[in-house]
């Protein structure tokens, strides 16, 4: 599959160079934007999206989470291998083990 590409961004500002915008790989962006959006945000993809924050008050989710994150990045022809984990301050990590 090849490379997404996307208008750069700096907090939220589009970077422009030479009177035009900037673009960049986005592969990255794209994939972090599927894991926090929920269900609906997007109207031209309703299904599209994890909610990752509607799993963090849940107990033992590790196994749900990563399931539904392969799911999600399949569907965007993404091959996916998820490792959700918690560190010893129980901050949740994501690995999306993606290839692409």
């Amino acid at each position: 599959m090849a490379s997404r590409f996307d208008i750069l961004l700096n907090d939220n500002d589009v970077v422009v160079t030479n009177n035009d915008v900037v673009l960049v790989e986005s592969d990255d962006q794209h994939i972090a934007d599927t894991i926090n959006a929920c269900p609906g945000w997007w109207k031209e993809n309703p299904t599209d999206g994890v909610g990752v924050l509607r799993y963090l008050k849940g107990k033992n989710i590790q196994q749900e989470l990563a399931k539904n994150i392969k799911l999600q990045l399949k569907a965007d022809n993404y091959n996916s291998s998820p490792k959700v984990t918690y560190d010893n301050t129980q901050t949740l990590n994501i690995d999306t083990n993606v290839s692409l």
